[in-house]
Order: C-alpha cells, then sequence, then structure tokens
C-alpha cells in the first residue's frame, strides 16, 4: 500500500484545494503518473504517484480542502487481497502513539475524517478518548455538540475567497471609477449580426480592444514588483454553486469576436461541469465580473490580485432622452472600473473607460 500524501508547497500555506483528480478509484497507476492537482492561495501544483498499483480509495475529493502531511488517497498494490479500510486502521493504530500532543496533521480512518469535513471538524482540535489518544466517532460528535452555536468554520473553495479577496484589499489601493456606456446602437447591430451571442461576448470584445491601447491596465503588480504584460490574458468572473471561478482567455486579443464568445462559452461550461484544466484559471493580467443578471448597476468589484484592474458590468437599460425637442427611448449599461492606486492614477484609468465607451458606443469599430 502507498498513501498518497499532500507534500508541502509554499512555506506561507498549509491547506492546499483539491481541484481534479486524473484517476478514478479502480483505476491503474504508473510510478511517476500525475494522479491529482491542487491549488495554494497562489499557485496549481501536481502530485505524482509513488508507486505503481491501483488507486483503491480517493479520501479528498475535489474541492474538498486538505493540510500538509494529510492523506488525499490510497494506492494498493495490484492482486492485494487486503482491504483499505483494514490497512489504514492498522495505519492509524501503529503511528497515532508516535504524533505529538499538537499536531497540524492526525491520522484517523478515511471514515472519520469524512465524517469531520462533513461537520466541519478540525481534527487537530479534537481530543481522542480511544486506546493511545486515538480519536473516536462519539469524539468527533461530542466535539461539533460543544461546538454548536459557535459558528460555522469556512471550508474550501470559500476559504480560498475569503483568503484572497481579505488580501486584495489589504495589499492594494483599490478605487473605482463608474461611466455609463451608451449602446443603443451596440444592440441593433448584435440583433441583426448573423450569429446570436450574448452580451457580455460583445463587451468583453470590446474590452480586449481598449486594453491594447492602454496597456498599462494589463499585468500584474506583486512583491513591490509591476510587471506589464503585453499579452491580455482575459478573466471572465464565473458564479458556480461552490463560488467564484475566474477562468482565463489566454492571448484574448488574438481571438476574433465569433471565436472569443467560444471559447468564453466553453470555459464557462467547463466551470460549471467541474472538469476546467487547472491551467485555465490561473495567469490572468485584467478580469470582467457581470452582475447585470442579478439587476445590479454600478458596484466596486474587487481587484484579482496580483492584477492591477477588474472591471465590473451592470445591468443594460433603457433611458430616456431628449433630442431635437424629441423624447427617445435609449439603452445604456453601466460600467464600474476598479483599479490599484499604486499602479495606475485616476486620469489613466478614465481614459481607458473613455476608449472602452467610445467602443462600445460605435461598434463598427469594434470588428
Amino acid at each position: 500500500m502507498a498513501e498518497v500524501i499532500l507534500p508541502r508547497f509554499d512555506e506561507n500555506y498549509e491547506e492546499s484545494s483539491i481541484i481534479f483528480w486524473h484517476k478514478q478509484e479502480g483505476d491503474t497507476v504508473q510510478k511517476g503518473e500525475v494522479l491529482v492537482e491542487v491549488q495554494t492561495e497562489k499557485a496549481v501544483s501536481e502530485i505524482e504517484a509513488e508507486a505503481d498499483g491501483v488507486l483503491e480509495r480517493i479520501i479528498v475529493k475535489r474541492g474538498e480542502v486538505a493540510t500538509v502531511g494529510d492523506v488525499l488517497g490510497i494506492i494498493a498494490k495490484t492482486g492485494s487481497d487486503a482491504s483499505v479500510e483494514e490497512v489504514t486502521e492498522s495505519t492509524v493504530a501503529a503511528t497515532i502513539a508516535e504524533e505529538p500532543a499538537k499536531r497540524s496533521f492526525v491520522r484517523v480512518a478515511p471514515r472519520l475524517r469524512k465524517l469531520a469535513k462533513d461537520l466541519n471538524v478540525d481534527l487537530t482540535e479534537v481530543q481522542g478518548s480511544g486506546s493511545g489518544g486515538k480519536i473516536t466517532e462519539k469524539d468527533i460528535r461530542k466535539f461539533v455538540e460543544g461546538k454548536s452555536g459557535s459558528g460555522e468554520r469556512l471550508t474550501g473553495i470559500r476559504k480560498t475567497i475569503a483568503t484572497r479577496m481579505r488580501e486584495s484589499l489589504q495589499n492594494s489601493a483599490q478605487l473605482t471609477e463608474t461611466a455609463y456606456a451608451d449602446v443603443t446602437k451596440l444592440a441593433i447591430k448584435r440583433e441583426n449580426y448573423e450569429k446570436k451571442m450574448s452580451w457580455n461576448s460583445w463587451i468583453v470584445y470590446a474590452v480586449v480592444k481598449a486594453i491594447k491601447e492602454h496597456l498599462y491596465m494589463n499585468g500584474t503588480y506583486e512583491n513591490d514588483v509591476w510587471k506589464q504584460s503585453e499579452e491580455i490574458n482575459l478573466g471572465v468572473a464565473t458564479d458556480t454553486e461552490e463560488g467564484l471561478f475566474v477562468p482565463v482567455v489566454e492571448n484574448a486579443d488574438q481571438h476574433s469576436l465569433e471565436s472569443l464568445d467560444k471559447e468564453v462559452e466553453a470555459l464557462a461550461q467547463s466551470v460549471q461541469d467541474k472538469k476546467i484544466d487547472p491551467k485555465k484559471i490561473s495567469g490572468s493580467t485584467f478580469t470582467v465580473t457581470n452582475l447585470g443578471a442579478f439587476g445590479i448597476h454600478f458596484f466596486t468589484p474587487i481587484i484579482n490580485t496580483p492584477e492591477v484592474a477588474i472591471l465590473g458590468l451592470g445591468k443594460i437599460e433603457t433611458y430616456l432622452v431628449i433630442e431635437n425637442g424629441q423624447v427617445l427611448e435609449r439603452m445604456r449599461i453601466p460600467l464600474s472600473l476598479t483599479f490599484d492606486h499604486q499602479i495606475i492614477d485616476g486620469a489613466p484609468a478614465a481614459r481607458f473607460l473613455q476608449t472602452l465607451i467610445a467602443y462600445l458606443e460605435n461598434p463598427e469599430k469594434i470588428e
């Protein structure tokens, strides 16, 4: 038997989220083959199999969080007739006495680890009453009863989002500028276009055009180093049941309108289906987030660090204007641009918005 252990990838982080298993239970694996991909707050990493065999058990599933040293899965030798539960239980019994009283990883049977995760219990806080201090099911449930009413511990993707949002606000000087763009002409062009595409695709395409003219909006600021990027890797925030994901359209400026529409739709679907390539959710240089479908107008999007800017799209609405003494109905979209004032001043950010608005109000310039 071989355990798939979560190693330490970053000195600053104890936990990683499981984002993709390349093998399923019962699959044959070979030593050196990539088994699982995990994500810390800043990077995606791969874990390889350390032995040949069969992946008998996946203990920590996709979307769950593991701590350095946790057993993510079990590889059994081909032909082994010992059950995983028996082997793991014996491993627990043999090693529990060797562990210090205060530890970042607690060895328990897979069924108890699953119970703890389901109940949002940190096993390092549970006092074991079994032989040699071994944690039992009764200990876990008793711990939950004692903690009832004390609130819910953040875990998984929600905890990752919470950490990233807090760090974003702590490490950048964020300012939001807002403006309307009249999209009356764009609405007509979209309606008569040979291929039906979402509003989001048209607007995102205009965003890419505007970024190309203002590359100071495109890049990263990290560890006091500002890197302006020639490549426009556009993050498109996507809401899921598990939380917010930001899949990335690489080299977005090299796409045509229709290919960009297809790529954005494919990425969004892969996120919803939980089949997104881990490499497709990192490396963005500018992000667009859209709350228009929820009836939101202006808002203050938080920068997807280490980027330096993010654009929020609100609800497209009709409004009335007076031209030559006549009342006309037109359409507009609210735009909310948040930027890091450490890198970008208010006037350059406003010029970017002006360029974007010009594209949206004159759609003949988009293609």
